[in-house]
């Protein structure tokens, strides 16, 4: 129980493999999750050859699928004995309504969904660890949106913008809601600012050249974009602190919408009811 474990979802690039780098440094033993196993490869190249750290797993999965996150919680438990923290950073926007297999729109699948059911499934061996955290990482965009629960997988229309600011808010609810429940586990959510990062996939040029012009705008690296999902994940100074919503490594206020606690309840509920029915 000596030896730390943090799975880091997203993590074979941009804002996930930086801070997969430096926690990794740190001595942890880093389980990586993403699609793409020749990506996984460079990666735990890059990070053993940056960090001297070989205690590197990767875990394939396509987190839009509930039944891949299943499959992937399975294989955690099987892997580590213990875990200490889980850093949800994986997610995306897509350019145009896409319905998974599941019968999901795929933004709020692999923005959401995917933070609820890893979490939930992992939850008794988070729970199992003193000081164990959950970490989630939200943004900014989430300023304005508000939620239509008669739109969650887009029945009434699609825009991708407002799906992703949405799905962000859902994560922010979320968190909150988990920290108020949790006992054992702290919970807390983060914005990484505006970063330039593979964030619209194969989406086309439209999601990735707004991405790259507030990157410029707002000069956030990636390695900037991951300070807070760092600190989150390993400070001591955040050890009992929960609930919370931060950028750059500092506490600060989420929308006044994201405080809603009967929204947060349904947001649980929708989550858990879709989980219920594709498991």
């Amino acid at each position: 129980m000596n030896e730390k474990n943090i799975i880091i979802t997203g993590a074979t690039d941009g804002i996930g493999l930086a801070a997969a780098k430096t926690i990794a440094s740190q001595g942890y033993r880093v389980g990586l999750v993403g699609r793409n196993p020749d990506k996984a490869k460079t990666a735990i190249e890059s990070i053993i050859s940056h960090t001297g750290n070989d205690k590197i797993d990767f875990f394939q999965a396509d987190l839009s699928l509930v039944k891949e996150i299943h499959k992937l919680s399975n294989q955690i438990k099987q892997k580590y004995s213990h875990l200490n923290v889980l850093l949800n950073n994986a997610g995306g926007a897509n350019r145009y309504k896409i319905i998974t297999d599941e019968g999901l729109e795929k933004t709020f699948a692999t923005n959401q969904m995917n933070y609820f059911v890893l979490t939930t499934n992992l939850m008794d061996m988070l729970s199992e660890s003193h000081g164990s955290r959950v970490v989630n990482v939200a943004s900014n965009a989430h300023i304005g949106a508000s939620i239509d629960f008669d739109n969650i997988n887009s029945e009434k229309g699609h825009s991708w913008w407002k799906s992703y600011c949405i799905s962000k808010l859902m994560n922010i609810m979320f968190t909150y809601r988990l920290a108020e429940m949790q006992d054992k586990v702290t919970a807390n959510c983060l914005h990484p600012g505006f970063v330039d990062t593979n964030i619209g996939g194969n989406e086309g040029n439209v999601i990735k050249k707004i991405v790259k012009f507030g990157s410029r705008i707002f000069a956030r690296t990636v390695q900037d974009g991951a300070d807070s999902s760092i600190y989150l994940s390993t400070s001591d100074e955040v050890e009992n602190i929960t609930g919370k919503y931060f950028f750059k490594c500092k506490e600060i206020k989420s929308s006044k919408v994201s405080y809603n606690k009967d929204h947060w309840i349904k947001i649980w509920d929708i989550c858990q009811s879709y989980k219920e029915q594709l498991l």
